[in-house]
């Protein structure tokens, strides 16, 4: 783990920063690049105002969904709730704030006749880039690590966020490996299915490879019973996805292909 990349007088370059930072510049870049090679730009015209308006909220709500769902250990240091850039971002809480702020946006603006289905497919693939990084940030960093377990493929000896060392799973590279194989599936996907398939496809399979990885996070969180809160999300997420999918495909029913 390399929390600090360096450090410049009493300044610290934090792995987690940098990592996420190019993140969201990858993701904007492509999406960016994905608008330029449209036939009808048009469609999206504007579409840079509807990304920075959701990012503050992305951000924002992603914060509070992490400070929350440890609490017990912000409300012992209070000062560190506003410390982002040491890492601490909630996937559930910046996803449903940042789609939220988009849906208001397009709301606002409903004159320009373009369905929030199609600027959220548009900005999908981007979000799963980032969402790449984000998991690599905290491999960097050191936070969702795993719970101890027996030696195994997915096990190494690792540190928790105090800095003892066991046997854990590996939950950071796993959330990594299944979120680069749903990138490449959106990348083959985005021009096959019509926008509404493909948005609710692969915001399930996100949040689907997110679950999983909670299974098998030892750091501290919520709970609902016996499970964690995260996963709890991260199922009714699916849950929400399968319903719109479903629903979309009855209505789209023989014009399924976006060529």
């Amino acid at each position: 783990m390399y929390p600090i990349l360096g450090r410049y007088g009493p300044f610290f370059l934090y792995s987690y920063t940098v990592v996420m930072g190019l993140g969201l510049l990858a993701g904007i870049g492509l999406t960016a690049w994905f608008v330029r090679k449209e036939k009808e730009k048009q469609k999206y015209a504007g579409w840079q105002d509807g990304l920075l308006v959701s990012l503050l909220p992305a951000l924002i709500g992603g914060r509070i969904g992490f400070v929350w769902g440890n609490w017990s250990y912000f409300q012992e240091v209070p000062d560190e709730i506003i410390l982002v850039w040491q890492g601490g971002l909630s996937y559930h809480g910046a996803l449903i704030c940042g789609l939220l702020a988009v849906w208001l946006w397009l709301w606002r603006r409903r004159q320009i006749g373009v369905s929030f289905t199609s600027y959220a497919a548009l900005l999908m693939p981007g979000f799963v880039l980032a969402h790449l990084f984000g998991w690599a940030a905290c491999w960097l960093e050191g936070c969702a690590f795993g719970r101890e377990t027996t030696l195994g493929w997915l096990a190494a000896d690792l540190p928790d966020s105090f800095g003892v060392f066991a046997v854990r799973y590996q939950t950071q590279l796993l959330g990594f490996g299944l979120t680069a194989v749903i990138f490449v599936v959106a990348l083959l996907l985005r021009k096959r299915l019509k926008d509404g398939l493909f948005l609710w496809l692969i915001f399930g399979l996100v949040s689907a490879a997110y679950g999983i990885a909670t299974l098998l996070r030892g750091d501290s969180g919520m709970l609902v019973g016996s499970f964690r809160l995260d996963t709890v999300l991260s199922a009714g997420l699916v849950l929400v996805s399968l319903v719109g999918f479903v629903l979309q495909f009855r209505e789209k029913k023989g014009d399924l292909v976006g060529f």
